[in-house]
């Protein structure tokens, strides 16, 4: 039995929201789904909510749906929430965010013990050279990436390419990549030539060097984003695998069709096409739970990896 899901939380805070309106349509109820959720959480929360023939949590009468509860819903934290979040704080990554003094002071106000450290966790598909998350350099340049993409003023970067050359350029973040496989984040940005946008790029936070955050106002970006293929994926419902495969590619656009007769989930897929490797990779992770339905040279690279997979594995019963 869980006693403690992200996916789950998610879906009871969407809950409240909706049964604290006094009243809502079904236009209304999937803004919030839609606003809150994951891209496929109405496939699943909105019937829950509305139920057949009035035995959900809202009733509905002439297209207006209110909440059957006498009083507005409160979800407090239980005491396994709040030792996991306490576990997070404990999570290097977090000082990316929290200082040693706001940390200090959540645990304080959660009064846990952390469930787990990282000791309790042994990952066998990770690269082990992740980032230094606690280094204060790497902090420094993290928050002042963050800062420029949220204020949108430019930020003169220097970092140093892995061919050790050093480079540096006025840049306005687009969005920041945190990489599970990598144990890495990275930065989509765009370069400006003084006030002009010139082109996209990815910088890893771990290469910069320095960063000075500027009062110059980023204009209009780049019109056209980068190029983005589509890869349509059929994915099992065995081993909880539509959950995890939908928490996976979170950041990704995504649309997904449940068949409640297969118990299955068709989720069509966009992504840039510079990290089709990467994706690619991910996608094989989880093995036969999710099947490459199109196109076919996706289909042909995976079913070429699987392939040599298959030999290597082969040749080493063999020796």
């Amino acid at each position: 039995m869980k006693l403690f899901s992200e996916i789950n939380c998610t879906y009871y805070n969407i809950t409240e929201k909706i049964l604290k309106q006094k009243t809502v349509t079904k236009k209304a109820i999937r803004r919030i789904i839609s606003k809150n959720g994951f891209s496929e959480t109405v496939l699943f929360l909105e019937p829950e909510l509305i139920g057949k023939n009035n035995t959900g949590l809202l009733t509905e009468q002439d297209g207006i749906y209110v909440s059957i509860l006498k009083n507005e819903p409160h979800i407090p934290l239980t005491s396994v929430q709040k030792k996991w979040l306490c576990a997070v704080l404990n999570d290097k990554k977090s000082s990316l965010f929290l200082d040693k003094e706001q940390k200090a002071e959540l645990y304080e106000l959660l009064g846990a013990e952390p469930l787990f450290d990282s000791r309790s966790i042994r990952f066998f598909d990770r690269f082990t050279d992740g980032d230094d998350f606690e280094n204060e350099d790497y902090i420094k340049h993290f928050r002042n990436v963050l800062c420029s993409m949220h204020e949108n003023r430019l930020i003169r970067i220097s970092f140093q390419t892995r061919k050790n050359n050093r480079i540096t350029h006025y840049y306005l973040p687009e969005r920041v990549e945190y990489s599970s496989k990598n144990d890495k984040f990275r930065v989509h940005v765009i370069r400006y030539n003084k006030s002009k946008p010139i082109e996209r790029g990815i910088i890893n936070i771990a290469q910069i060097n320095s960063t000075e955050l500027t009062d110059i106002i980023a204009g209009n970006g780049l019109d056209e984003a980068s190029p983005k293929k589509e890869v349509v994926l059929r994915v099992s419902s065995e081993r909880n695998a539509i959950n995890r495969f939908m928490m996976e590619f979170a950041e990704l656009e995504r649309i997904s069709e449940f068949d409640d007769e297969s118990k299955e989930c068709t989720v069509t897929m966009k992504y840039d096409i510079k990290d089709e490797t990467e994706i690619l990779i991910r996608i094989l992770s989880f093995g036969p739970v999710v099947e490459v339905l199109q196109p076919d040279d996706f289909r042909a690279q995976i079913a070429r990896r699987i392939g040599l997979q298959r030999q290597l594995c082969l040749s080493m019963e063999h020796e």
